[in-house]
């Protein structure tokens, strides 16, 4: 009886875990390749900005800042990582860390998964300290 209930439990856990992953799947954002023209807007930590207006056909944000050497290509974990901007390279000792916004919106998805569409505006922003999330 009891190793009919805890087959049962597993049963259970795995068709909660397979139904949550269908969710995930059918909500997650998508981007869809086509022309397209994109800004980002890279701010250092001195205050000063460069605007970077980037044509591309790519679906996501990630490989169209790799591409057009806005970042350096360095893949963590989860993805794209961003250390070095424009030039500028975060001290992760320091607390240093760029943060992906769109329109000045906090980005919740990694940039590999960001989709793009034509206009969008990115902003890189240079930041100290872990607070500012």
């Amino acid at each position: 009886m009891k190793k009919k209930k805890t087959l049962l439990a597993v049963v259970l856990l795995a068709a909660v875990a397979a139904a949550l992953l269908l969710v995930w799947r059918l909500t997650a954002p998508t981007g869809e390749a086509g022309d397209k023209t994109v800004t980002v807007q890279v701010i250092h930590g001195d205050g000063t900005s460069r605007d970077f207006v980037l044509e591309t056909e790519e679906a996501y944000l990630g490989p169209v800042l790799v591409s057009e050497g806005v970042v350096e290509d360095n893949q963590g974990p989860y993805g794209l990582y961003f250390f070095t901007a424009d030039g500028e390279t975060a001290d992760e000792m320091a607390q240093e860390w760029w943060k992906l916004t769109k329109d000045g919106e906090m980005v919740n998805t990694s940039a590999d998964a960001t989709p793009i569409a034509d206009g969008d505006h990115f902003e890189l922003t240079f930041m100290v300290g872990y607070d500012e999330f």
